[in-house]
């Protein structure tokens, strides 16, 4: 499969970073954006970003995503007691079939409160067996 990148030029969270549309933002650095999502999935979803634009976190460079990560937790901790909220996702979907739509790198904060019933991640009540884990387990160690 080709993988289609997004240029900066069109990319809106570039334009977000560039001032270029408008977002309320809660945490801005040298390297780093965090602002209110317009689409929320809860009151007080959150984006942070780094500024450069990076499509997804295999192109991301390992001290910008370390620094970005400082700046996730500080703000969801923010969300967490200023909002009085239950608990929250951190999420991050990498290409299409995971779910990313804006291809720059970016990493959501889900506020969630008991019975919100935004989304739920049921885990799976079987196990693999020996055989299905060892084949995995052989390819993903070569």
């Amino acid at each position: 499969m080709v993988k289609k990148s997004m240029n900066k030029k069109e990319c809106i969270f570039c334009k977000i970073a560039d001032r270029e549309i408008f977002s309320r933002i809660l945490f801005e650095n040298e390297s780093t954006l965090g602002f209110l999502d317009s689409s929320p999935l809860s009151n007080g979803h959150s984006i942070i970003i780094p500024k450069n634009h990076y499509s997804n976190l295999e192109d991301i460079p390992d001290k910008e995503l370390t620094e970005l990560y400082k700046i996730v937790k500080k703000l969801a901790v923010r969300i967490h007691q200023n909002l009085k909220i239950d608990g929250y996702n951190i999420l991050q979907n990498n290409f299409t079939a995971a779910g990313q739509v804006i291809k720059h790198f970016h990493v959501h904060i889900i506020p969630r409160n008991y019975n919100d019933k935004i989304f739920r991640i049921e885990i799976p009540r079987s196990q693999a067996s020996d055989n299905q884990l060892d084949d995995v387990f052989k390819i993903l160690r070569s």
